[in-house]
């Protein structure tokens, strides 16, 4: 073990940055510590220690890095200096041997950097810092006890009154943790806690258009919903964040929701990657009931089968759980699902009946004019049934479902 192993092994950042300043737990079971920042005039602290990880950031003036980086930046010296001059704190022979990777140092450099190193430095970054503001966040339990394990699995906390410059707007907001299909955790959305009718407070604020984060691009819940929706062969599309948490709580996992108002052409691209079977649930609202439209007629446009579930006005997913109940909200769901799935499979025979229609008048004998009409009948017959199911009882077998509506 060469001397920067042995001093990672012995040497915590807390500690050593706590030689030169204080630092403070933001709460008993934070992962964060705070103070001030020593390489700007900071009045308020700035400066955040991450315990688990083992790095520090300012969120004023952008200074961070790991203990060997710290104690650099307070003694003015280099990188040997710095492993000097923690071996003596902890007692490690100073001539332990540390072989630095032979990369030429920057004045040395014949070729620039390249575009994509300096983007990629810049994306790790903004994920470090991403990291960093959830360890900040305290924790947070909804009234409804039925959804706190939900929100525990999905991150959701609350975020404290004192926050680094950055994440001021998020003060005191319920936080949801956004992350993208890999899983990696790329923005954050805040809700406000009490009533913004009337007022000039925006009820959601959201992280900006980054590197790592673009709206267009994002659906909340798909990294949580991937493995349900192909085992469930569909999604579910709702319009907020705590839709995709009630549904999740109800059962119902293969859900996910927009990040903003649109479905794009990313979004159908990236759920293209796991089903082409769609429902459209959003907001029961007037806008909500317009933007599922559009919605849907995106998503049948890219080869999707698409159905649509219209709540009820003024109502959405989060608030018919809050009202019915788990149970009643499990049947609901279940028979609007059915009917939906019937939809689609009606559309599916009205479709494929047309297209034998339109090859009617090409037809030059008897034998193919013959055959069409064969291939035209039980479809007939199927979409008579499928009708009058649809007519008479929301609620259908299962095993009739599973037989047909997989198409």
């Amino acid at each position: 073990m060469n001397l920067k192993d042995k001093i990672i092994s012995v040497a915590r950042l807390e500690d050593v940055v706590q030689r030169y300043l204080p630092l403070h737990r933001n709460g008993s079971l934070s992962k964060t510590m705070q103070g001030i920042c020593p390489f700007h005039d900071d009045r308020h602290p700035s400066l955040y220690v991450n315990v688990k990880e083992q790095y520090y950031k300012c969120f004023a003036c952008g200074e961070g890095g790991d203990l060997f980086k710290f104690v650099q930046k307070m003694e003015g010296c280099d990188f040997s200096g710095a492993l000097k001059i923690l071996a003596g704190w902890y007692g490690l022979s100073e001539t332990d041997d540390y072989r630095p990777a032979k990369f030429p140092s920057v004045r040395k450099r014949t070729q620039p950097v390249s575009e994509e190193l300096v983007s990629q430095l810049h994306i790790d970054v903004l994920l470090r810092n991403c990291r960093m503001f959830l360890d900040l966040l305290e924790e947070y339990q909804p009234e409804d006890e039925m959804l706190r394990e939900t929100y525990k699995a999905f991150e959701v906390g609350l975020a404290p009154a004192s926050l680094p410059s950055d994440y001021k707007n998020y003060c005191n907001r319920i936080v949801f943790p956004i992350r993208n299909e890999r899983g990696e955790l790329v923005a954050f959305a805040g809700r406000y806690r009490g009533e913004t009718k009337g007022t000039d407070i925006r009820k959601y604020i959201n992280s900006p258009t980054s590197p790592i984060y673009h709206k267009s691009e994002i659906l909340y819940g798909l990294y949580q919903a991937q493995e349900a929706i192909r085992q469930h062969k569909f999604v579910y599309i709702t319009e907020g964040y705590k839709d995709v948490l009630a549904m999740y709580a109800a059962g119902f996992r293969n859900t996910v929701a927009l990040c903003g108002t649109a479905l794009t052409e990313q979004h159908a691209t990236l759920l293209s990657q796991y089903t082409r079977q769609v429902i459209v649930m959003l907001d029961g609202d007037e806008a909500g009931q317009v933007n599922g439209i559009k919605s849907a007629k995106l998503l049948i446009e890219k080869g999707f089968s698409v159905g649509q579930i219209i709540l009820e006005p003024t109502h959405d997913p989060d608030s018919l759980l809050g009202r019915m109940g788990r149970e009643d909200f499990i049947e609901y769901m279940r028979a609007a699902t059915r009917r939906s799935r019937l939809e689609v499979y009606e559309a599916f025979l009205l479709r494929n009946i047309e297209q034998i229609v339109s090859q009617l008048h090409l037809a030059l004998t008897m034998e193919e004019r013959a055959s069409l009409f064969a291939r035209m009948i039980p479809l007939h017959k199927r979409l008579a049934k499928v009708t009058g199911l649809l007519a008479h009882s929301p609620v259908m077998k299962a095993d009739w479902l599973l037989n047909n509506l997989y198409i």
